[in-house]
């Protein structure tokens, strides 16, 4: 359970678009906390400074708003030991975030005072521009307080971090610069790299951290290819589209699924006319096509299992049974039936039940049909045997789920 309330407030600050870390014991995940900016520009252990903060202040019941050498921000939060794993220290990291975007006399200034050359302006302009805006006003950072206070059963105390302007603890002489930072590219790099974080989880049906990607990856900016905003947003969901539809290739689902899929979203994509929109049709996206996943899924069968799991999806109301395949395979009963639990983990007959229950609650959610039309349109010709399987899976009578169903959308 305590672990549930840390995933609870972790996607509280991924809907903000806003990166976060609980560090590990063995420090082995500290450069996440600035997706590895400080490791691109400087040599060595460029985190030291941090680590002697985290140790020095940020005790039991500390929330500390933080602002760097770089005037980027963060939360540094200490979670109580029994919501975190044993291989997890207590140190939460949010950030960076920005209050506003800095000018180019700014960016300058920090640079100046950081000793940084000139010819590394564009990039650490490039940084700048990746990192999320939260506009000057408390509630973000009380929204994030009250939650942890809440989740975690702690009454932390606020403090500001540091107090002054300058940070004369970060001396220039103590951080070697790279003799050629590779900024831009380091951020790029890390982009494809929770882009292809995304597209293994959604390969995987795994929901929850597909969309946690998804969000970090809103982070970064791209390229806009148009003056117009919705059009970039048109652009930007037709590429994600195609991402998505090659990332559940993978996992083995049937090409007409996911054109099916696919082809619905296309046409959605283009009726879509604002930002809150796009942002409503992004959770849907990741969650049909994780859902099409953990339905249709065949990775790992070999080719005469897929081929009957193809059958069924698209021939699920004929009278199907083992005597019927292992006739149209030549094989033997005992055989395909072995070789059917062995690589699915259900007998042929009770998935042959799973993919057409599933389409009668598609149809009873998607129409006004009568139960005994859904149930011969699923393959069920004996309407009480229908009931009975219905039931056996959901714990309820088709008509009482109906019912439900009914009584919810008024």
């Amino acid at each position: 359970m305590n672990l549930n309330q840390l995933l609870l407030f972790q996607q509280a600050i991924t809907a903000y678009n806003i990166n976060h870390t609980l560090l590990l014991k063995d420090d082995s995940n500290l450069p996440h906390i600035d997706n590895g900016f400080r490791m691109s520009l400087y040599e060595k252990n460029p985190y030291y400074m941090i680590q002697s903060f985290l140790t020095s202040y940020v005790k039991p019941e500390s929330f500390i708003r933080y602002v760097d050498e770089f005037e980027m921000i963060y939360f540094y939060i200490y979670i109580p030991e029994n919501y975190i794993s044993e291989l997890e220290s207590p140190y939460f990291v949010i950030g960076p975030f920005l209050e506003s975007i800095p000018s180019d006399d700014q960016i300058h200034s920090i640079m100046e005072r950081l000793h940084l050359p000139e010819e590394l302006f564009h990039d650490i302009t490039f940084i700048y521009s990746a990192i999320p805006l939260m506009e000057k006003n408390e509630s973000f950072e009380s929204l994030i307080f009250r939650l942890a206070c809440e989740l975690f059963k702690t009454n932390y105390q606020m403090a500001y971090f540091p107090n002054q302007p300058v940070f004369m603890e970060y001396s220039p002489v103590s951080l070697q610069l790279r003799q050629k930072p590779q900024l831009v590219l380091s951020n790029i790099e890390n982009r494809y790299d929770i882009e292809n974080q995304m597209l293994l989880y959604l390969s995987k049906g795994d929901t929850i951290h597909a969309y946690e990607y998804y969000r970090k990856l809103g982070t970064f900016p791209i390229t806009p290819r148009s003056e117009q905003v919705l059009q970039n947003q048109r652009h930007h969901f037709i590429i994600l589209n195609t991402l998505f539809r090659k990332a559940v290739e993978t996992s083995g689902v049937h090409p007409l699924y996911i054109d099916e899929l696919s082809s619905k979203f296309a046409v959605l994509i283009y009726q879509l006319q604002s930002k809150q929109e796009f942002h409503e049709l992004a959770k849907q996206m990741v969650h049909k096509y994780c859902l099409l996943v953990k339905n249709h899924a065949m990775k790992g069968y070999s080719q005469v299992i897929k081929d009957i799991i193809s059958y069924i999806d698209f021939h699920y109301a004929e009278d199907l049974s083992l005597s019927f395949f292992s006739q149209m395979f030549n094989l033997t009963k005992p055989y395909l039936s072995s070789l059917f639990k062995k690589e699915t983990g259900s007998t042929l007959t009770d998935f042959i039940h799973q993919v057409r229950i599933r389409r009668a609650i598609t149809m009873i959610n998607s129409s006004s049909l009568t139960i005994h039309t859904i149930a011969t349109s699923c393959g069920y010709h004996d309407i009480n045997y229908f009931i009975r399987i219905f039931k056996r899976t959901y714990g309820m009578s088709p008509k009482q789920y109906q019912k439900s169903i009914l009584k919810h959308q008024r």
